[in-house]
Order: structure tokens, then C-alpha cells, then sequence
């Protein structure tokens, strides 16, 4: 790849992150976004949006603290995950809906069922976002990599939810 005529820039020359860059980096996106989910403390975000269904939804102090808590073994990928939950509508607004199942028995009873948002940004992230029980809000809940989607989530139906 060429700038000019007297500067070349080669593959070997940008720097590769390692495991430690990313760790650090997930760190710090954390910490950003626990700091943001203080602001929702006292005055929730509320929003509607038309991604595949139609969803009122609602995000807590309390729903971003849960997305950045739940860490998976690599480092690049919670870097990643961290950041985007900065942004939750705009994460709605640019992925795809996939579909929306029922919740496992036993588990989640506040919630009706889970839909679940797509996007790949480095890496392919699934968002689920919990419908609330008794004509609740939508509340985003995981972002989650592919091979939890494929291995804990169970057959998805297309559509409108329930």
C-alpha cells in the first residue's frame, strides 16, 4: 500500500495487538461504560425502535453493569463486546434481527422470551434483549459471541414473538 512515492507501508509494519492489548483495552471500555451506566441510575433511557419487531425498550444502570460483567475467555472479543455496549441503539439500529425464542424453564421466570440481534464488528456478536413479563419493556441482557449463541441457544423462531 502506497501513501506516495517515498513512503511505503507494509503489512509487518503496523502493530499486532496481543493478548495484554486487549485485555487492557477491555478493561478500560468497561470502566467507561460502568461510569455512563451511573448516569442511568436515576433517569433510565427509554426508546422505541423497528429492527425486524418493534420493541419499547428500556436500559438500566443495572442491564449495562450485567452486559460487561459477563466476560468470556478472549480478550479481543470483550474488548469489543465492552464497546459496543456504550451504544445499544445504535447496536439495534445496525444489526440483524435473528429471531426470538422462549425462555429455558426454570430460568429468567421475569422474563416473557429473548430476541436476539446480529452483528459483526472484528468479530460476530449476538445481542439477546429480554422481553419483560406482563407487557414489560424490552431490556438488553448478554452480548454474546458465536459459540455461545450456537452451544446455549436453542432453536430460534422467526417473526413477531408471542
Amino acid at each position: 500500500m502506497y501513501f506516495n512515492k517515498w513512503y511505503t507501508l507494509s503489512a509487518s509494519s503496523i502493530m499486532k495487538r496481543t493478548i495484554n492489548d486487549f485485555y487492557q483495552e477491555s478493561k478500560r471500555l468497561r470502566k467507561e461504560v460502568l461510569l455512563q451506566a451511573e448516569a442511568l441510575k436515576e433517569h433510565p433511557l427509554h426508546f422505541t425502535i423497528t429492527n425486524g419487531i418493534t420493541m419499547n425498550v428500556e436500559i438500566t444502570k443495572s442491564d449495562l453493569k450485567t452486559i460487561v460483567s459477563k466476560a468470556s475467555r478472549d480478550n479481543k472479543f470483550n474488548a469489543i463486546k465492552n464497546a459496543l455496549a456504550k451504544d445499544i441503539p445504535a447496536y439495534l439500529r445496525k444489526s440483524k434481527y435473528l429471531g426470538w425464542r422462549t425462555i429455558k424453564e426454570g430460568k429468567h421466570e421475569e422474563s416473557a422470551y429473548f430476541a436476539y440481534f446480529d452483528r459483526k464488528l472484528g468479530v460476530r456478536t449476538i445481542l439477546a434483549m429480554r422481553k419483560m413479563k406482563n407487557g414489560g419493556p424490552y431490556k438488553p441482557y448478554a452480548i454474546i459471541d458465536q459459540y455461545a449463541f450456537e452451544n446455549n441457544v436453542s432453536e430460534l423462531q422467526k417473526g413477531t414473538p408471542l
